[in-house]
């Protein structure tokens, strides 16, 4: 799987806050790390706005929808939890993402 690859992702079995259901969810796993383990790194999608950076920024339109990624969402999931491919974010996008992930983590 390609780092920046949108795939629908079943994040069921949570408890609040934690986001759950199959939504679309973003890679930010490495792909070399993507193609040897069994695990990647994903961050979830919602729909709901606005965009509150450095938390949850607009990533594009997937299904019909404008869609955030939700940073604090970042999780680890087993492939087997992934449902198909969506698309590919932008490289634009991919790029704000990282700095809202660097700042997320600071």
């Amino acid at each position: 799987m390609k780092r920046g690859t949108v795939v629908w992702v079943d994040l069921s079995d949570t408890s609040p806050p934690e986001m759950g259901k199959v939504r679309p969810g973003i890679i930010v796993s490495g792909t070399a790390h993507n193609e040897v383990l069994n695990t990647v790194v994903v961050i979830p999608t919602s729909t709901v706005a606005p965009e509150i950076l450095p938390l949850r920024m607009s990533v594009g339109n997937f299904g019909g929808k404008e869609s955030y990624a939700v940073i604090p969402g970042i999780r680890q999931v087993r492939k087997g939890r992934l449902r198909g491919v969506i698309g590919q974010i932008s490289l634009e996008h991919l790029s704000a993402l990282d700095g809202c992930l660097e700042a997320y983590l600071r």
